[in-house]
């Protein structure tokens, strides 16, 4: 039977010596946090805030989502998709294109979960989504074509087909 180390808390000169590097690589780290090296105009160089060029600003805007969606995209496909039962399966097919995108490729599964929602994916994929739309009317699209639009822009992004 081998013989077990015994844990008693010491720990060996190699060690130790570990442990300090990793404590000095990681003091070394938290110097330059959140600076930035720029070059100013005049050629000369000065240490800047991260933050200040990450424009988080434009990254979210719950307003913008929210106007895109409903007021946007939803509200024109509403209106301009066919109504009434017998045409329920073909909106759920385009709904079902328009939110794979919005969600990046997150189809629904056999169990109808989708794991992701459109209305909370990027602005940039919305703005795209309700151009696409927008198109669609002014050219007066049949259904098929847009079907066809959001299929085929889908399989480009990767996303597949669906698996109904």
């Amino acid at each position: 039977m081998a013989k077990q180390e015994k844990n008693t808390g010491k720990k060996s000169k190699a060690e130790l010596a570990r442990e300090e590097e990793k404590l000095r690589i990681l003091a070394k780290t938290d110097e330059t946090k959140g600076e930035q090296l720029v070059f100013t105009p005049e050629g000369k160089t000065s240490a800047e805030p991260e933050i200040k060029n990450l424009g988080i600003q434009g990254i979210e805007n719950p307003e913008q989502k929210f106007d895109l969606y409903y007021k946007g995209i939803q509200r024109l496909l509403i209106a301009n998709l066919p109504k009434g039962k017998q045409h329920k399966k073909s909106r759920d097919y385009i709904y079902e294109e328009k939110n794979t995108f919005l969600t990046r490729g997150k189809r629904i599964n056999e169990k109808g979960i989708r794991g992701g929602d459109g209305r909370m994916g990027y602005i940039s994929d919305a703005e795209e989504m309700l151009e696409i739309v927008m198109d669609w009317i002014m050219q007066n699209g049949s259904m098929v074509e847009l079907y066809n639009t959001l299929r085929d822009l889908n399989v480009r992004m990767g996303y597949g087909t669906p698996r109904l």
